[in-house]
């Protein structure tokens, strides 16, 4: 780096010389601040930084590696989530032998597409369906329906309050889908044929009641605002089968997710609707998860808190499910033995085979904890180009560059020596890993610390 500053500095110097007179001194003030910064940039080294930039190059011939740190890991249920106008929005319900069941819904607030609406003289209601736009992404057999059930919300959502996965709004009782047991059967990639072929999405046909109750209220559009006091939204949930499930994903502010209300009017069929826009609306997902349907080993870990477990499988799952907590019980002691971490990589081994159904997530992520109590406080190696924690499907393994990390846990008191891995995204995907724990039955694919340090 600074060989190549050095050389840029001399060809930069001799265009100056040739190209130098009395009214360009401005050419000079430019170089010498150059050369002031490259000499600040050549002499300024960071001392918590040691290490940092040696990545598989010849610097680490002459560090120590190791892979025998000890660890220590289980998995534990995930607090609160935040699950508050996601980018995306789950629904379903999924069967899964090892995690047990969740379910999937969500409550969302609708405006009325103009405020200055007019359904004309004696509207007919034709029908109200409610339309969700999917975004082409499940989790499960999409081959397996479900069953979904929609109600009106009795309760505000708040325009600033912070909701969680297991907030449940008050609702109505009475199920609104014009088909007491309507059966969703998920196409997230199937085009619809309307009058034009329009992107995926699913159509559920709503009561009558509710279309007659919304055309005859056009004094309650005039703000959004007076028509969300009117009509607090709705609670959209799902009813599981005698089957596996699937839980699909859908876009709830796309154009193509509102309440379709259509009426005849002057004998001309009409459509008003009512959207969930992103600025001016709240969602909320909402999951279910029961533990307690899942495999033995899984409950005994995560339900009844055996750690010693996690030395053989451990277990990750988004929607707020399950996290795995990574001890470095002995790390503190580097910091009385000389001793600088250049490069250190955590490996995870996804265990079992691969499956179609419950494929392992394409990336994980890691927060720390301070010593406050406050957690979800990212890693600064996460910053960096080579922070990793995308899965390798050669190799079946996650890895993560926790170098710096590591020299903190060492040198500062404030850091705490265990991290948490976690699903990625953790709210609007629905996804779940089994990994192999510190102690598996095969050795080399355990959850391990890669370590390169030198002594001095």
């Amino acid at each position: 780096m600074l060989m190549n500053i050095t050389i840029f500095m001399k060809s930069l110097w001799s265009s100056l010389l040739e190209n130098f007179n009395l009214r360009s001194t401005y050419n000079l003030a430019f170089f010498f601040s150059l050369a002031l910064l490259a000499g600040f940039q050549a002499c300024q080294k960071d001392p918590n930084a040691i290490g940092l930039d040696l990545r598989d190059r010849d610097d680490l011939l002459n560090a120590i590696f190791t892979d025998t740190v000890t660890l220590t890991a289980y998995s534990v249920l995930e607090d609160t989530l935040n699950t508050r106008n996601l980018s995306s929005n789950l629904l379903g319900f999924i069967k899964d032998p090892v995690f047990g069941t969740t379910s999937a819904g969500f409550f969302a607030q609708f405006v009325p597409e103009g405020n200055s609406v007019n359904f004309g003289n004696a509207p007919q209601l034709d029908s109200i369906v409610l339309t969700l736009r999917y975004t082409g992404s499940f989790f499960g057999d999409t081959l397996n329906p479900f069953v979904i059930q929609v109600y009106r919300l009795t309760e505000d959502i708040s325009s600033t309050e912070t909701y969680y996965q297991n907030k449940i709004f008050a609702h109505s009782s009475e199920n609104l889908t014009y088909h007491n047991d309507f059966h969703l059967y998920p196409k997230p990639s199937s085009k619809v044929k309307l009058d034009t072929i329009v992107e995926a999405h699913a159509r559920i046909r709503l009561d009558d009641e509710l279309g007659k109750l919304l055309l005859g209220v056009p004094s309650e559009m005039v703000t959004n605002d007076v028509f969300k006091s009117f009509f607090k939204g709705l609670y959209v949930c799902a009813k599981p089968l005698a089957n596996d499930g699937s839980i699909v994903s859908f876009a709830l502010t796309s154009a193509l997710t509102c309440i379709q209300l259509y009426y005849k009017n002057d004998s001309l069929t009409r459509r008003f609707q009512f959207p969930i826009r992103e600025k001016e609306t709240v969602r909320v997902g909402n999951y279910d998860h029961n533990y307690n349907a899942g495999n033995i080993s899984f409950i005994n870990q995560v339900v009844y808190k055996d750690t010693l477990l996690g030395r053989e499988l451990l277990y990750v799952q988004s929607m707020g499910g399950i996290q795995t907590k990574i001890i470095f019980p002995h790390i503190k002691a580097f910091k009385d033995k000389n001793m600088v971490i250049n490069k250190a990589e955590l490996v995870i081994t996804y265990a079992g085979e691969e499956n179609s159904l419950f494929p392992p997530p394409n990336q994980l992520n890691l927060y720390r904890v301070n010593n406050k109590g406050e957690n979800n406080i990212p890693l600064l190696d996460s910053y960096t180009s080579f922070w990793g924690g995308r899965y390798n499907t050669t190799t079946k393994e996650y890895r993560f560059s926790i170098t710096r990390y590591l020299q903190d846990v060492i040198l500062r008191e404030d850091f705490q020596p265990y991290i948490y891995l976690i699903a990625n995204p953790r709210a609007g995907s629905a996804s779940r890993l089994i990994l192999n724990g510190t102690h598996p039955v095969d050795h080399s694919s355990r959850l391990r610390l890669e370590l390169y340090y030198t002594e001095h």
